[in-house]
């Protein structure tokens, strides 16, 4: 009877460990994949990706997904740009989020792109694409935000009917781009403003503004992105023109100490956060269920001044916890 009863004992053993095995299987089974994302934007280390980061994770960890964000300098051509992408995807990367160089002859880049992996562009206008890939972009309302900037400059504190504006235009081979700037030279040429010069981001933004504003000085300078904005700062900083005005666009914290100290009159902050996470979602979204159509979507813009940047509206968007 005892020898019976150690038997059934080890039966019912074996049996429970045969049954917890087929529930780890089942559940392995059904468990949804953990994709892989891999982020290729210019200049990684750039402190204006602070903010999109912190999105980038957050969502990352609310889908469950794995992001890789990879490191690059600055890119000197779509090119070059094209290669990191296509390692990423050829590595395995599941999706792909990205801000393109350049906008002009992007739409065949991403038809080959897409044939292997889904894509969202952040920061980027994008070209006509073909049904059956799947290119998504995230981005902000360039004309609003242009006309936004401007609208700002025309408040401008110095007492003049005509100011005379420097613009450091950032990357002008980006639509975006290209249509901010559009839409800020309307807003301030319409209301007989004189635009003095222009510079484009072609890798020495602080020697072009050192010899531009040497030549022919001016009372207001616009930066149309972070890295141009943190330039003109140090530079108004350093030559001890603190009495001309910068505007901008940008939301790194030394952007926002700036604004803070003084330094900058007024800051167009996108909501980059929200721009990744977005970006993010949209993704899994797709990924998940491949008869989705990609969605281009727009995150807001704010207008920060010093008098309300410790609002509680606005601290959220300048100091994500996410």
């Amino acid at each position: 009877m005892k020898e019976n009863r150690l038997f059934t004992t080890g039966l019912g053993i074996i049996a429970f460990l045969l049954l917890l095995l087929s529930l780890g299987k089942l559940l392995g089974e059904n468990q949804a994949p953990k994709y892989k994302l891999s982020i290729v934007v210019d200049r990684s280390s750039s402190a204006g990706w602070e903010k999109f980061r912190k999105g980038l994770n957050a969502a990352a960890k609310h889908y469950n997904l794995e992001c890789n964000f990879v490191t690059t300098n600055r890119f000197i051509s779509i090119q070059q740009e094209y290669l990191s992408i296509s390692r990423e995807i050829n590595s395995g990367a599941d999706g792909i989020i990205t801000e393109l160089r350049a906008t002009e002859g992007t739409g065949e880049i991403l038809n080959e792109l897409g044939k292997n992996s889904k894509i969202a562009l952040v920061n980027s206008e994008k070209e006509f694409t073909e049904a059956s890939v799947s290119v998504s972009s995230v981005g902000v309302d360039e004309e609003a935000l242009g006309k936004a900037l401007g609208a700002e400059v025309l408040r401008s504190n110095l007492q003049k009917y005509k100011l005379r504006i420097g613009i450091l235009s950032g990357n002008q081979n980006k639509g975006n781009l290209k249509r901010r700037l559009l839409s800020l030279k309307k807003q301030l040429l319409e209301n007989g403003q004189e635009i003095v010069w222009e510079i484009e981001d072609k890798g020495q933004v602080l020697k072009e503004l050192n010899r531009a504003n040497h030549k022919r000085s001016v009372d207001v300078i616009i930066a149309l992105e972070n890295d141009s904005l943190e330039i003109a700062a140090r530079y108004l900083r350093d030559t001890g023109r603190s009495f001309v005005e910068l505007y901008g666009v940008g939301d790194s914290d030394e952007a926002v100490y700036n604004l803070d100290a003084g330094l900058i009159r007024t800051l167009i902050v996108i909501d980059q956060y929200a721009m990744a996470y977005s970006a993010v979602e949209g993704l899994w979204l797709s990924l998940s269920n491949s008869r989705r159509a990609s969605e281009d979507r727009l995150v807001d813009f704010y207008v920060v001044k010093s008098s309300n940047m410790y609002t509680d509206e606005i601290e959220h968007i300048l100091f994500p916890t996410g």
